[in-house]
């Protein structure tokens, strides 16, 4: 979340800044910090580096000293020549007066930074302040999402250089299940190159005959890489009655329900079962992805393409993942 310096000597307008902030952006209050005088802001300046400074034209130099509209503006000077000074990301002024908003509009605008006129009876200058923290708000988890995709890149980068291994599930929750369900794709292709020499392990004797046996295959090449994976969880409790997952990772997270379809009957009541429990998952806040699992016998006519494109949903969360998976241990 971003972390917010408001500059004011007036306690009413401090808590109405703060109020609009919390109430209509969802910044926390413990995230916002005042400081009454310019003094006192340059000292947070010093130790911080904020997202936006929301600053009043008209300010002491100090707690007790006289508010002039010329410490405002030497404070904005100090802040672009000080080298001690951490510059916040964005600064927006917010003045009652109107003729210092004309006043200093163009000195705000050469910076890229917005002037705003304050009334405490007028809802505008809340929806302006507002508009400018969404914005900032978007921006900054962008930035975030952007550097973490370039630092793993470059990590992997260099671990690839030494021929080092690379293994790595994803950094967002729809890369994490597209990650799940290639590992247990892959389950399904048995290496049989060794089992002719092997004394105790026959690899060609691995069959898949029911659901428990999919969903035993699922744990064993998956809790490997996810060791808060749980099996037969309660994943949600809605109405007085309660949801087991086949397997829930991360605290419920992610949800994975594991379906044998053998034959046309068991094809038409798992495509109901799949349409209500993706409802039914949606009532938990704490579910961000939800795969389906669907290990299918060939004898069983059914569009793979057709069932996974019906079923998916990757522009909302809770995601729901649907891969059809031809049996291939049997």
């Amino acid at each position: 979340m971003l972390k917010i310096l408001i500059v004011d000597d007036n306690i009413s307008k401090q808590e109405s800044i703060k109020k609009t902030l919390n109430e209509d952006s969802n910044v926390p209050f413990e995230d916002m910090i005042v400081a009454c005088c310019s003094k006192d802001a340059k000292k947070d300046l010093y130790q911080t580096r904020f997202d936006l400074m929301i600053l009043d034209l008209v300010l002491p130099i100090e707690g007790d000293g006289e508010a002039e509209a010329k410490n405002g503006a030497r404070l904005l000077q100090e802040i672009s020549t000080n080298p001690s000074i951490k510059p916040p990301l964005h600064i927006v002024g917010l003045s009652g007066f109107r003729d210092l908003v004309s006043e200093y509009d163009n000195q705000f605008k050469e910076k890229l930074w917005n002037l705003i006129n304050y009334e405490s009876d007028s809802y505008e200058w809340q929806s302006k302040l507002n508009s400018i923290v969404q914005h900032l708000i978007k921006v900054r988890q962008d930035f975030l999402n952007a550097s973490l995709e370039n630092q793993l890149d470059g990590v992997f980068e260099k671990l690839k250089s030494q021929n080092y291994p690379v293994a790595f599930l994803g950094h967002d929750w729809k890369t994490i299940c597209k990650s799940i369900i290639d590992i247990v794709e892959r389950s399904l292709e048995v290496p049989s190159k060794f089992s002719k020499k092997a004394k105790n392990i026959n690899l060609n004797t691995v069959k898949i005959e029911s659901e428990y046996d999919f969903q035993n295959l699922i744990h064993l090449v998956l809790r490997p890489w996810l060791p808060s994976m749980e099996a037969e969880n309660i994943a949600i409790i809605f109405d007085s009655s309660s949801k087991i997952a086949d397997f829930s990772i991360n605290a419920n997270s992610i949800i994975i329900e594991a379906k044998h379809i053998k034959d046309t009957n068991t094809r038409n009541t798992v495509m109901k079962t799949i349409e209500g429990l993706k409802n039914f998952y949606q009532g938990n806040a704490n579910v961000k992805s939800l795969i389906f699992l669907l290990l299918v016998e060939d004898s069983v006519d059914i569009d793979k393409h057709k069932i996974e494109n019906e079923f998916s949903i990757f522009t909302k969360e809770p995601y729901v993942f649907v891969s059809v998976i031809i049996n291939k241990l049997k």
